[in-house]
């Protein structure tokens, strides 16, 4: 079985019988994570009704955590998990922050709401495979964009941030099994186009 996490956060908005319905998705790498990620949350949107969450952690899903945070039990978290699980990911958290709009949804309804946020905003996620990757942050002149991008799309790797100032600034992940292989590259290219990286610890 191969699972897949997301390459960057996204969220999405539903509004449901008058209650708005925010969906959260954030790639983790351990549990640590995200519970502080969950903590941070509740203080951006301290006047929501309801934070209910679950996430997946390991690259075998072999923690699974979730929270109905003060709805009816089963109508939140577990719906929430099992749209994870059923799409197969995993170094993922998902938090669905309602704010109540007087109408209440039922159990069944409920279930449909959380489970449905996470799918509507899966489909916008950038999901890559759930495999160990490097990640390394780049400098360089633009001439140097064009043969980068191409090598990393050839590894595999995903490039999860931008930044075009003077210089192009990119933040890109490349398999692990594949790190040396790309280090070797990207030396190359330090004379021709001033590049310079960092790798994350």
């Amino acid at each position: 079985m191969s699972y897949y996490s997301i390459a960057e956060p996204v969220n999405s908005r539903q509004k449901i019988k008058h209650s708005e319905f925010l969906a959260f998705l954030f790639p983790i790498d351990s549990v640590e994570e995200a519970e502080s990620i969950i903590s941070q949350h509740r203080k951006e949107f301290p006047d929501a009704t309801h934070h209910c969450f679950a996430y997946i952690s390991g690259f075998n899903r072999e923690t699974q955590f979730y929270s109905d945070s003060g709805e009816p039990t089963g109508t939140a978290g577990k719906p929430i998990l099992n749209a994870l699980l059923s799409a197969n990911m995993t170094n993922i958290l998902a938090i669905v922050t309602r704010y109540f709009g007087g109408i209440k949804l039922g159990t069944a309804g409920l279930a449909k709401a959380y489970s449905g946020s996470v799918q509507a905003t899966l489909l916008k996620a950038n999901k890559i495979p759930a495999i160990p990757y490097s990640t390394y942050h780049l400098e360089l002149d633009y001439q140097g964009i064009n043969p980068l991008k191409y090598k990393i799309s050839s590894f595999n790797g995903h490039i999860i941030e931008e930044n075009w100032d003077n210089r192009a600034e990119l933040k890109v992940q490349i398999p692990e099994e594949k790190s040396k292989e790309w280090e070797e590259f990207i030396n190359g290219l330090k004379a021709k186009f001033y590049l310079n990286y960092k790798k994350e610890e």
